[in-house]
């Protein structure tokens, strides 16, 4: 069933069509969760948090729009309090040497664990200076390979601070990069 469909199902209520939209969908949404947030648990919880609220706001949903990009808006939305209640409970961020990054890119592959790791540990420490808004769309950008107008779609910032924060997102990891070379 093409995605229109299933998401017309799933207006309609039926619960087996929202699996299937689930078991499609999961695995890019931990993708750009673990992304933002670096901590698999955390991300899991943020793919379930935000599966619900699909569940329950997909009456409002467009189905001629992007499914994807309401997703993203979703998931980032969901991130974004998370951070903001990590910042408010001042969470000591672990050392890389700690990191565990198992599924970042979700395959059960086991020769891909290790690589993993070392992606989970990279963006970590790339992204870890980054005010949240650098951060969000520095990783849509970069790594999801957004353009602007969907990144503007998605977190509902004006093209020019995307633009503006991307910038100073590549500045700041173009200099880590510098003084770890």
């Amino acid at each position: 069933m093409d995605t229109v469909n299933l998401i017309r199902s799933c207006i309609n209520r039926d619960e087996a069509a929202f699996r299937t939209l689930i078991d499609r969908y999961s695995d890019f949404a931990f993708s750009v969760a673990f992304r933002i947030m670096n901590d698999e648990e955390e991300s899991n919880d943020i793919v379930q948090e935000s599966f619900i609220t699909v569940w329950h706001k997909i009456g409002s949903f467009n189905p001629e729009k992007k499914f994807t990009n309401w997703l993203y808006r979703i998931v980032v939305n969901k991130c974004y309090d998370a951070l903001r209640k990590r910042k408010r409970m001042q969470l000591i961020y672990p050392d890389t040497n700690s990191w565990n990054a198992q599924g970042l890119i979700s395959e059960s592959n086991p020769e891909r664990k290790l690589d993993n790791e070392e992606i989970g540990k990279i963006i970590r420490m790339l992204t870890f200076k980054l005010s949240t808004k650098q951060k969000i769309v520095f990783i849509l950008s970069e790594l999801e390979g957004l353009s602007h107008d969907d990144i503007a779609e998605i977190t509902g910032m004006a093209k020019t601070i995307i633009k503006s924060n991307l910038n100073h997102a590549r500045r700041k990891i173009g200099e880590m990069i510098k003084k770890y070379i």
